[in-house]
């Protein structure tokens, strides 16, 4: 039998929710306690619950909208799907359009009008990695006198970097684009060596956020187009996606789906 409907719960506008509105929503409910109100205070980017039951996603909204916080909640098939990101190794920006080149150098103009969300953020990635170094020690016994053994050490070390990224999608809802500033020649659409790569990195954004007059920015974006800096800092990949995500339910018709 196929698994019971999960639902998602999302704030309605981009202000968030104070800790204390949350504390409060999440009160009568036993599985969440004010350490989640105060964690989704902070890192939340416009979904709040995740995979609950129907009746839980609407108790939980109607909690919230009692606490001044508008809420919808729908089911996770109707969340916006992300399509798959494809690097970027080189652009340029004209007056009219946007130009991305592929690996073999061919070039796409798109239209300023065709981009539908600009995404930046610092964001977090954790790995674990593993090393394994072989060594050579000398044994004795009584018996077989001194021989060689091949010893083998294992050594798991945890990696946390921050990288710069830079999502573009466009309207036609199948293309997406993602560029990282540690891996990207910046020199093809802005020659200035003196410049750190953030410095670049936040000038793309600024120029791409100027062109694209038809574009939804996230935080991260907007953020930086009206001047401030540094970079603001999401805690995964994931939480950039999810701000992506619900920035696109926000652009459809809610009415149609939301509850």
């Amino acid at each position: 039998m196929p698994g019971a409907r999960q639902f998602v719960v999302l704030q309605k506008e981009a202000v968030a929710a104070s800790p204390e509105q949350l504390k409060r929503a999440f009160s009568s409910f036993s599985n969440m306690t004010d350490a989640d109100a105060v964690r989704l205070a902070i890192r939340a980017q416009g979904i709040l619950v995740r995979q609950v039951n129907r009746d839980e996603a609407r108790a939980l909204q109607q909690a919230l909208q009692a606490e001044g916080v508008g809420a919808a909640y729908i089911s996770e098939e109707e969340l916006p799907r992300l399509p798959e990101a494809r690097v970027l190794h080189r652009l340029e920006l004209s007056e009219k359009a946007l130009i991305t080149y592929d690996l073999l150098g061919r070039s796409v103009a798109i239209p300023w009008t065709d981009v539908a969300l600009i995404a930046a953020g610092a964001v977090t990635d954790i790995e674990m990695s593993r090393t394994q170094t072989e060594r050579t020690e000398l044994r004795f016994n009584m018996v077989m006198g001194v021989w060689p053994k091949q010893v083998t050490e294992s050594n798991r070390r945890l990696q946390v970097e921050t990288q710069l990224v830079l999502e573009i999608l466009l309207a036609d809802g199948a293309t997406r684009f993602k560029i990282e500033a540690s891996r990207f020649p910046f020199n093809y659409v802005i020659n200035e060596p003196e410049l750190s790569t953030q410095e670049k990195f936040i000038w793309l954004v600024r120029e791409l956020c100027r062109c694209s007059t038809e574009a939804v920015f996230n935080g991260g974006a907007r953020w930086l187009r009206a001047g401030h800096q540094p970079v603001p800092g999401y805690n995964s990949r994931q939480a950039l996606h999810d701000e992506m995500v619900w920035l696109l339910w926000r652009t459809t018709d809610k009415d149609k789906t939301a509850r």
